[in-house]
């Protein structure tokens, strides 16, 4: 039972930091400004922060690969529960990798966004970080640019400990950003 609603808590928060975002404008944009995988490069970019740099250098990465429980000590390790990858989202126990494609709207939500504190790179790429409770359980997200119109969300929920939620979630941010691409 504990597995589901972890599970379904990190759903809720990435379905949520996803549908904060967006034009509407037809922009080939699909919910919350992430665009569809029918569509990429449709959005504007231009004026985004950070690296500058264009496309989307993970296409087609199991984001599985990004982040294995083993990697971070304190991410639970619990055998009968293997992260599984579902397109662009790798859900484990307690946490959960995205890779999007992301419009300026969205990547300046991302960034700039009201609850959102910025954090140093790491291993040089743009980060900042995130703090939601739903349900009672506290999750923490940390985004990292990839590019200016790729970025990739690592999203913690750790009930043992829910004090060192966003600790663990930097430290599986930092190992995820150290296997993107140069």
């Amino acid at each position: 039972m504990r597995r589901v609603v972890a599970a379904a808590a990190i759903l809720a928060c990435a379905l949520g930091l996803a549908a904060c975002g967006g034009n509407g404008k037809g922009n080939g944009m699909g919910v919350g400004g992430v665009r569809s995988s029918s569509s990429p490069g449709s959005g504007d970019t231009s004026d985004a922060e950070g690296s500058g740099k264009r496309g989307a250098p993970l296409a087609g990465t199991d984001p599985c690969t990004l982040l294995k429980p083993a990697d971070v000590p304190e991410l639970n390790k619990d055998s009968t529960f293997k992260p599984t990858s579902s397109g662009d989202t790798c859900s484990g126990y307690d946490f959960a990798i995205r890779i999007k494609d992301v419009s300026k709207d969205v990547y300046d939500m991302d960034f700039h966004g009201s609850t959102v504190k910025a954090l140093p790179d790491m291993a040089g790429h743009r980060a900042a970080l995130s703090e939601t409770n739903v349900g009672g359980l506290k999750s923490c997200n940390v985004v990292l640019e990839v590019t200016a119109d790729e970025l990739v969300d690592v999203t913690v929920t750790h009930d043992v400990d829910p004090p060192k939620t966003c600790d663990i979630a930097q430290q599986a941010a930092a190992v995820v950003a150290g296997r993107i691409p140069a």
